[in-house]
């Protein structure tokens, strides 16, 4: 009799993101490798409940900012164990929010704490630091295995969680998706795209400055796949700025990102925080030359122009002064096949066992 997995992910289908790209690949390999697997979301409570966590979180968080995410989660958690623990084999948690001690064999997956990631909010920094205080109580309080999703991202938690946690505390799962899908490309024609919310973290804003610092004689394009609540905002300031050359697709669907992305030399990603993004990683996949800023906490080989701060003219030089040839032979050091969900399973498998 195959085991049964349940993936707790605290919200609903249509509201993806990273995490919820990582519940689809995790659920492929599991099934491949003989699991039965149930994914759990807010779409399966019942319908006068699975609104109440993002309802409290509001309420809260109009209150008192930010702390509705974690009042948020904890509703999540109620719901959770009451309609589905001790319905599964093995427990996958996408979030250290809504881990409950268990019998189970349980992991728990730490994509990005909320302290690190409030730029879309007006949060003083004795606020942010009362939050990181409760996470790391959160992190303190669990007891099976906490698996962070890249190296990088765990050495910025470690410096700035110790010592209210311990070093040992959380490990490392790279995360992985169907690498089969994509095909290596080496475009030379001038042409730069960005997939992703338009949302305050990515900063997208700054990546318009930069293409129209770039593109003063009007031979670069700029494609923007994605939407988000500061759409508007971003084609006004196109059009004050007079800003040329700059196509907005919109939201499309996986496979449809993946055929965009081929037909581009640049992938620029001007995010002020990250800590593995898949954006940059299927960009690297498609043979795009990555661009960012070199704090985020990705995996060191998703990044082929690393740029050190967030000034304009600083990225242009890069860009124009990158030698693709030497790039070309540091970029060796990207092996596709390790962000494969096959590895990604048998890695995760293995804390499991």
């Amino acid at each position: 009799m195959s085991k049964k997995v349940n993936i707790y992910y605290a919200g609903f289908v249509h509201r993806v993101g990273g995490a919820y790209y990582h519940v689809v690949n995790i659920e492929k390999g599991l099934k491949e490798f003989g699991y039965e697997v149930n994914i759990i979301t807010l779409d399966k409570l019942p319908v006068l409940i699975k609104y109440i966590p993002h309802l409290l979180e509001r309420i809260i968080n109009k209150l008192n900012s930010p702390f509705g995410f974690l009042v948020k989660q904890k509703a999540v958690k109620f719901f959770y164990k009451l309609f589905f623990k001790n319905t599964s084999d093995i427990e996958i948690f996408e979030d250290i929010y809504t881990y409950w001690e268990s019998p189970k064999k349980s992991v728990v997956i730490l994509h990005a704490l909320w302290s690190d990631n409030l730029q879309a909010f007006d949060i003083s920094e004795e606020k942010r630091k009362q939050l990181e205080v409760e996470e790391a109580k959160i992190i303190n309080n669990i007891n099976t295995d906490i698996l962070t999703v890249s190296t990088p991202y765990k050495e910025f938690l470690n410096s700035r969680l110790t010592p209210i946690i311990s070093n040992d505390k959380i490990g490392v799962l790279e995360l992985g998706i169907d690498i089969s899908k994509f095909e290596t490309r080496n475009n030379n024609n001038k042409s730069i795209v960005y997939v992703g919310s338009l949302e305050a973290r990515k900063n997208v804003k700054f990546l318009l400055k930069v293409f129209k610092t770039l593109n003063t004689s009007n031979s670069y394009s700029l494609t923007i796949v994605g939407d988000g609540p500061q759409k508007n905002e971003l084609e006004k300031f196109i059009s004050d700025e007079n800003i040329k050359n700059v196509k907005f697709l919109g939201r499309l669907n996986y496979l449809e990102v993946i055929t965009e992305l081929k037909k581009h030399e640049y992938y620029m990603h001007t995010s002020t925080k990250e800590s593995f993004s898949y954006a940059l990683l299927e960009a690297k996949l498609s043979g795009l030359t990555t661009i960012a800023y070199n704090g985020l906490e990705v995996p060191f080989d998703f990044i082929d122009i690393k740029v050190k701060s967030f000034d304009e003219k600083e990225w242009t030089e890069s860009i124009l002064k990158f030698d693709s040839k030497k790039s070309n032979e540091e970029s060796k050091g990207f092996k596709r096949e390790n962000y494969s969900y096959q590895v990604m399973t048998k890695n995760t498998l293995d804390y499991l066992k």
